[in-house]
């Protein structure tokens, strides 16, 4: 009789025994967007810097989004490749609303980019066929939101008014997808209340 109870729980554990879901919404991946990739003034340079005026490229006001189940970004692109002459740049520069879509994965507790596609609205150019390149690269070895340190900080975090201490163990992602709310990351982890 015990062998056959040992072995139908070990059949209805898995059952029972389910992943949490951490759901993160596209407002709240765009705050940790702005926190954590959009860092210089609010802009996040792809090429050059500040002190770089004649020769630099930057995203700033992303947005975050869903479509066809793939996680959407939307951001104003500014840039410029020039020469400073005289206190004036010369050279190929443009400024445009465009639109990353790719597919989220998570590397090493990291939430990342794969298969990045930039559409930049029809507007074509030399310059801007660079600029999509460039980008789908830059985002793809660069772009990363560090999604378990985040939930380490948030459930870890520290109240004096509780009188016990949280720690979060065994933070191990199982799968990711994209809904029209949210991405959202199936994890299995431990809390423990001392």
């Amino acid at each position: 009789m015990k062998v056959r109870s040992v072995l139908l729980l070990a059949l209805v554990a898995p059952l029972v025994l389910q992943a949490a879901e951490v759901r993160l919404t596209f407002p709240a991946i765009g705050r940790l967007m702005a926190e954590q990739v959009f860092t210089q003034d609010g802009r996040r340079y792809v090429s050059g810097g500040k002190d770089k005026p004649c020769d630099n490229a930057y995203l700033e006001r992303p947005s975050a989004g869903e479509w066809n189940g793939q996680l959407i970004v939307k951001a104003r692109f500014s840039g410029r490749k020039g020469l400073d002459v005289l206190g004036r740049c010369v050279g190929l520069g443009d400024a445009f609303y465009l639109t990353v879509a790719a597919t989220p994965l998570v590397k090493r507790g990291k939430l990342v980019l794969s298969d990045i596609r930039v559409d930049t609205g029809g507007k074509d150019s030399f310059y801007i066929r660079r600029v999509r390149k460039a980008l789908a690269d830059s985002l793809e070895k660069e772009f990363s939101l560090d999604v378990a340190g985040r939930a380490r900080e948030l459930l870890e975090e520290k109240d004096p008014k509780a009188g016990f201490r949280r720690q979060l163990s065994g933070f191990e992602f199982r799968q990711v997808k994209v809904t029209r709310e949210a991405v959202v990351l199936d994890v299995n982890f431990a809390l423990t209340v001392e």
